[in-house]
């Protein structure tokens, strides 16, 4: 992937699990100035810079976005923003809901929920709960690398409303991500039908771009 730099039922409950979570004026300041930043909208929108780690791109379109838990890396569309309702509590959890803008025209949006105390070993209720966030049975792919396991399955909401929902945990105890990432089509049948494919290839990589920070070496 890349190297680590050093230089809408979802957001109903969110209030309800942080409790006496520490919000945004808490991360990370951006030093990065206005002015000389590109015109994407993950780096014109104040809130979602603070989690930019360089204006450098780390693959064509993305940007590397760092958790606010600080326990996780991930790609972050150019076109992409966080919406309000960001949460955190300390390293423990962390949700939000972001949106991007798509090249073929499409929009989507991705839910994400951060949870440290979370592994391997309760993988299958996680995956029961993620089917009942979007109330759907789904069938679920599994694609393991050195230092995590990513579950995924196809998801759809009505004919032109489609995505993934998707499980990413680390294999070293640092955590998982849960997400549901859904993309609308506006454009005819045929066509959504050509972009649902490439759409959902492009989910199902920006998945596995989920890096997970191991604390004790930082």
């Amino acid at each position: 992937m890349w190297k680590n730099h050093k230089p809408l039922l979802f957001m109903v409950g969110i209030s309800l699990v942080l409790g006496g979570c520490q919000i945004a004026k808490e991360k990370k300041t951006s030093k990065m100035q206005e002015l000389d930043l590109p015109d994407v909208r993950a780096l014109q929108d104040e809130f979602t810079r603070g989690f930019i780690e360089s204006t450098e791109e780390v693959e064509k379109g993305y940007y590397s976005f760092l958790s606010g838990t600080k326990r996780y890396r991930m790609l972050f569309p150019k076109e992409g923003v966080i919406h309000q309702g960001y949460g955190i509590r300390d390293d423990q959890f962390e949700g939000f809901l972001m949106s991007t803008l798509n090249d073929n025209g499409t929009d989507s949006q991705i839910k994400i929920n951060y949870y440290t105390n979370e592994s391997t070993e309760n993988a299958p209720v996680v995956l029961e709960i993620l089917e009942g966030r979007v109330d759907q049975k789904l069938e679920f792919e599994k694609i393991t690398s050195e230092s995590s396991e990513v579950y995924y399955a196809p998801i759809e909401f009505e004919p032109d409303v489609f995505g993934i929902a998707a499980l990413v945990v680390s294999l070293n105890g640092e955590g998982s991500v849960q997400i549901v990432y859904d993309t609308q089509c506006k454009n005819d049948k045929n066509e959504c039908q050509q972009i649902k494919e490439e759409e959902i290839e492009k989910m199902i990589h920006w998945a596995r771009s989920f890096e997970f920070v191991d604390q004790e070496v930082q």
